[in-house]
């Protein structure tokens, strides 16, 4: 994922070519929201970026998490934040949205 960003999503795996290893997530697609029937793309909502977070530490991802969370939730326009969850395919942690702000709520941001 150059940059750690990736347009409309990702997820593991393919629903029809089974050795592709990822594709593009189709509920998080808003190019595809009217044709799918698990959309969870909000009524006017144009655009989906993925952001991945890599690390070596819980700790540290959870902390980049929130930092991102916090700066992405202060940029006008951005109108819901969400969390893939990929059944443990990507690995053995499941990180929740509360448990990254929780980590950094007493650290300001400002965008």
């Amino acid at each position: 994922f150059p940059g750690g960003i990736v347009r409309s999503g990702s997820k593991v795996g393919s629903l029809k070519y089974p050795k592709l290893r990822a594709t593009t997530n189709h509920p998080y697609c808003p190019v595809l929201k009217n044709i799918v029937k698990d959309t969870r793309i909000p009524e006017g909502v144009e655009s989906v970026y993925e952001i991945v977070i890599n690390g070596l530490r819980k700790e540290d991802v959870l902390m980049a998490m929130g930092l991102a969370i916090k700066a992405a939730a202060s940029v006008p326009g951005v109108v819901k934040i969400d969390a893939g969850n990929y059944g443990g395919k990507l690995g053995p942690y499941h990180l929740r949205l509360n448990e990254a702000l929780e980590s950094v709520k007493s650290i300001d941001v400002k965008v």
